[in-house]
């Protein structure tokens, strides 16, 4: 799994579901929240802007919660 590390906190990629992953916002060594895809694509989109080095502040966690760190 992979990691990528922001300013103040840390993207974990985590197993969900077959070939899904969800992605744990971990600040200050605790998880915060969860980002959630509901499908490939949206995780593959997901994946593509993390290592385009986007900050995941506002983001929606895919249950309708913004994602706050």
């Amino acid at each position: 799994m992979r990691i990528w590390e922001r300013d103040g906190y840390k993207v974990i990629e985590q197993d969900l579901d077959f070939y899904l992953r969800q992605f744990a916002v971990v600040v200050e060594g605790m998880e915060n929240q969860i980002i959630s895809p509901n499908n490939i694509e949206s995780m593959l989109s997901i994946i593509d802007a993390l290592d385009a080095g986007a900050d995941v502040k506002g983001w929606e966690d895919g249950k309708g919660n913004t994602i706050h760190v």
